[in-house]
């Protein structure tokens, strides 16, 4: 793409340039000259003068007339421009301008007939030079624009030159002959000046452009800061709330386990524990999901995405049946299928939180669209809506409205500001109709597939988890790999509850030194491990050894690609936080692999 399209860009960047150089000439062209005006009239004036006393009064008067009238009109009456410019206007005004000077020269120029003296060689000598002199003293001040100026030239000399070759003395023809070569030789040099001129023209504008783009980028630059500095503030502030609350429901339960607390108020504090657990691993998630939406980790891949089945798991995620879809069997989309199940995921989060009791819609359309053939896809609710003043802002990031306590359990404010940054990439506008009470309409347009594009197969439905009614063997063995001893000591910690034996390393290495890997039922491998071998190089050293070893791995930061990675080695991948359930299912799968243990 870019090879196609940067010739076509270059020429239009250069057009832009000669435009504006083009522009300024004339502006400098037509500026105001007061004093040079009145000290040329005064000039003319004694040149009129000059010739009334030694040839004509009445062709003195009239010629000084002409000048009076042309003087006028330049100082009284200057040409306007239009602003701002375009290209026609840009050609009318400089055809005005040359006509403006033409008439300018022409009125000086006829002294070289009105005061022409056939008679006297001598005085027709002098109207020669004066008037060469008129040329050289006024072509570089007239304009600057070089068909306006070469035009002056000619108008200014051409009535001495003809009429002093057809009534002037051989002195006089000579002159004239002069003056044709003079005529060439100012078109040249008004042309070199004008090159000249619209170089540093060109170079003032390029610094002035520069100028203006560093101080744009220095403002965006700052507006970027401070919009990182609001972001983070946010982030700090909501970080805090969930540790806060982790930190005083710790010291409860200690003083409760203390006292010999009853068992139900245990219960409580415990239940209050996980719940700011969940918000922490909420907003942390939400935060790395942005980090790597702005980083671009995870590059678009467009397929054919079926909408009506991602709709209808999305409906049966969002649970309690209160989400219904409204979309025909032959919807089929142009996008990349993990970013669009992210936005309209996050839509549906939002619709649902924000709806206490009605319904939510999964609706789509079909749409003719320029481009070809489009889905409109809307996510409706009837839930409390959003003021028009406050549309805009829903997208911001930690923006909540009507969420003004900052209740976590209602979100954190990243969802529809996710879903403008995963938009932005995928190339799509997300609009809004909402009002309050009358619930919110969001919505966005899909290029269809092209009927040829296979389409992608729906994401596999996540299985659901096994709870305590799978029971765990006693004694089953268990590696783990970690490096973070807090974290180790809390595995470590869990699965003795399980009555499950854990068999606890800091490296790689140590574990494949010490651990007896034929007795393993299982191994928890952290990925970011110190030393030279890493959690994937380790799980694949286990698996080679014990092949029917079922192997997870452990990490905060564990993408698409690693996920792969895993499946195909018939591995697990547990994101950190790891949530008990998820361990759980793995140890029972581990169990089931090895039953006669």
């Amino acid at each position: 793409m870019n090879s196609t399209t940067a010739p076509m860009v270059a020429p239009a960047v250069a057009d832009d340039g000669r435009f504006a150089i083009q522009c300024e000439v004339l502006r400098l062209s037509i500026r105001p000259i007061g004093p040079v005006l009145l000290a040329q009239y005064l000039l003319n004036c004694g040149v009129a003068a000059l010739f009334a006393w030694q040839y004509s009064l009445s062709r003195a008067l009239v010629w000084i007339s002409l000048i009076t009238a042309v003087t006028l009109m330049r100082g009284f009456f200057p040409q306007r421009l239009p602003a701002p410019f375009t290209p026609q206007s840009l050609r009318d005004a400089q055809h005005t301008h040359t006509v403006r000077t033409g008439i300018w020269e022409l009125a000086h120029g006829l002294a070289g007939v009105l005061l022409f003296n056939p008679g006297q060689p001598d005085q027709q000598l002098l109207l020669g030079l004066m008037l060469m002199g008129m040329t050289l003293s006024s072509a570089f001040s007239v304009s600057f624009y070089v068909p306006a100026t070469q035009l002056a030239i000619t108008l200014l000399l051409a009535p001495v030159i003809v009429t002093g070759l057809w009534l002037g003395a051989p002195a006089m023809k000579a002159v004239a002959l002069i003056g044709i070569g003079l005529t060439a030789m100012m078109w040249k040099l008004v042309a070199e000046r004008s090159r000249q001129l619209e170089e540093n023209i060109g170079l003032r504008l390029n610094e002035r452009s520069l100028r203006e783009q560093a101080l744009a980028g220095l403002r965006a630059s700052e507006q970027a800061q401070a919009e990182r500095l609001r972001f983070f503030s946010a982030a700090n502030h909501d970080l805090r709330q969930p540790v806060m609350a982790i930190g005083l429901q710790a010291e409860v339960l200690r003083q409760q386990l203390d006292n010999g607390a009853d068992a139900p108020l245990v219960q409580h504090t415990v239940a209050s524990l996980a719940r700011a657990q969940q918000a922490l691993e909420g907003l942390t998630n939400q935060l790395l999901e942005i980090g790597r939406i702005e980083a671009a980790a995870d590059p678009l891949q467009p397929v054919a995405v079926s909408l009506a089945p991602l709709l209808h798991d999305l409906a049966r995620q969002a649970g309690d049946g209160r989400v219904t879809v409204r979309c025909p069997a032959d919807a089929v989309a142009w996008a990349d299928a993990v970013s669009l199940r992210r936005v309209l995921a996050n839509l549906v989060d939002n619709a649902v939180k924000f709806t206490p009791c009605g319904r939510v819609l999964l609706a789509v359309r079909a749409r003719r669209r320029d481009t070809g053939r489009a889905w409109r896809v809307e996510v409706r609710d009837s839930g409390i809506g959003i003021a028009a003043d406050a549309q805009e802002r829903v997208f911001g990031d930690f923006e909540q409205i009507g969420n003004v306590e900052r209740n976590l359990q209602r979100g954190h404010g990243l969802g529809l500001a996710i879903v403008r940054r995963l938009a932005a990439q995928l190339g799509i506008q997300v609009s809004l109709r909402s009002a309050p009470g009358r619930g919110s309409v969001f919505s966005f347009e899909l290029p269809a597939a092209p009927a040829d594009a296979p389409v992608a197969a729906p994401a596999p439905a996540a299985p659901p988890r096994s709870g305590a009614a799978h029971a765990l063997r006693p004694g089953l063995a268990v590696l783990v790999v970690e490096d973070n001893a807090v974290v180790a000591d809390s595995l470590g910690a869990l699965l003795q509850q399980w009555q499950v034996a854990p068999r606890v390393y800091a490296s790689a290495a140590e574990a494949l030194a010490l651990a007896d890997l034929r007795a393993l039922d299982a191994a928890l491998c952290d990925i970011r491990l110190p030393g030279a071998l890493d959690g994937i190089a380790l799980a694949e050293r286990l698996q080679r050894q014990k092949p029917s070893l079922t192997i997870a791995l452990v990490s905060a930061d564990i993408g698409e690609a690693t996920q792969r990675l895993a499946a195909e080695r018939g591995w697990h991948a547990l994101r950190k936080p790891v949530q008990p359930a998820e361990l759980h299912a793995v140890l029972v799968q581990a169990q089931q692999a090895s039953p006669g243990r």
